[in-house]
């Protein structure tokens, strides 16, 4: 009889006849469901924290975190894994929530060299969102990595192409060789450390590209050296693709140039004409100029020339 009774219950469950097990179903599934949902708010939120500590968002209007936290997603990538490779089209945009990445650049004669190191806060791949082009670098993962990545499509479905400005750091290298070799660090004063600490945390471009924590400011510091600098030097010369060198003033000043006047402030009265160029700002005692040239290949989008006597530290790309 038990048997049989056993075997009247399968059956019943099988033609999903069984009221009691059917009832224990719709519980599970709701918890499931509740469990699933909790889930999704609790990486929403993730995402919404995450963002609003990225630099990149800080060119990004508040309000529009929710959309870009609901149109990222989740991408794992393991030690040694290639993210993007040089060479390859891609539509994705990456941004590092934990884990290391080094980018490399093969230029035309087949040497391989390294450009930058990522870390948590830092994102590439952003010209993917904007056109449709090879990848200009490869980038690989030196640890375990996690990342939230963006597809071209859901980038341009927000119309952030209109709202986020990226900083021009488009890789450009083809075995350029730099015009100035690396020196051995200078010593500094306690005095001379803080105006360099500052001078790296006030640079608004480099902010938007990295996460300037003190591990970070110091390791630029660590490898700094002193130079003078004559009056009238053009240290630094727009459209140059020789750039490989960052600089941040000690003493004295420097004229910043553009070649279009639409590239600096607007207004007559502010831009002075030199030449077939303007000076859009003046850099003094404590300011900086040249960073896009510690992460990435890229043109000078100024000329620079020391308008008195002047002295900086100077930090290159490697």
């Amino acid at each position: 009889t038990a048997p049989m009774g056993c075997g009247g219950s399968k059956e019943q469950l099988a033609k999903g006849g069984g009221k009691t097990a059917g009832g224990e179903g719709g519980l599970l599934d709701k918890a499931q469901d509740r469990k699933h949902a909790a889930n999704e708010n609790k990486e929403y939120q993730a995402k919404m924290d995450f963002l609003s500590k990225v630099p990149l968002m800080k060119r990004l209007p508040k309000d529009q975190h929710p959309f870009v936290a609901g149109a990222l997603q989740n991408a794992e990538f393991t030690k040694g894994e290639v993210i993007i490779k040089q060479g390859d089209t891609g539509d994705e945009f990456f941004i590092i929530r934990q884990g290391d990445a080094t980018v490399i650049i093969k230029d035309d004669s087949g040497a391989v060299n390294t450009v930058a190191k990522l870390k948590a806060g830092d994102y590439f791949g952003e010209n993917a969102l904007l056109r449709d082009e090879v990848r200009m670098a490869t980038i690989t993962a030196d640890s375990p990595m996690s990342c939230f990545k963006l597809k071209r499509d859901k980038f341009q479905d927000l119309g952030l192409n209109d709202q986020l400005q990226f900083a021009n750091r488009k890789a450009v290298g083809a075995g350029a060789v730099p015009t100035t070799q690396a020196k051995p660090p200078s010593s500094k004063t306690d005095s001379e450390l803080k105006l360099i600490a500052q001078a790296i945390r006030s640079n608004e471009n480099l902010q938007t590209i990295t996460t300037l924590d003190d591990g970070r400011v110091q390791s630029f510091i660590d490898v700094m050296w002193k130079e003078d600098v004559a009056a009238g030097h053009q240290i630094i010369t727009e459209g140059d693709l020789n750039a490989d060198l960052f600089y941040v003033v000690q003493d004295g000043a420097f004229d910043i140039f553009v070649s279009e006047e639409e590239d600096g402030p607007a207004g007559d009265n502010f831009a002075a004409k030199v030449g077939d160029a303007n000076i859009v700002s003046t850099v003094t005692k404590g300011g900086s100029f040249g960073e896009l040239a510690l992460l990435y290949f890229v043109p000078r989008a100024a000329t620079v020339k020391a308008k008195e006597n002047s002295v900086v530290w100077v930090i290159d790309r490697q």
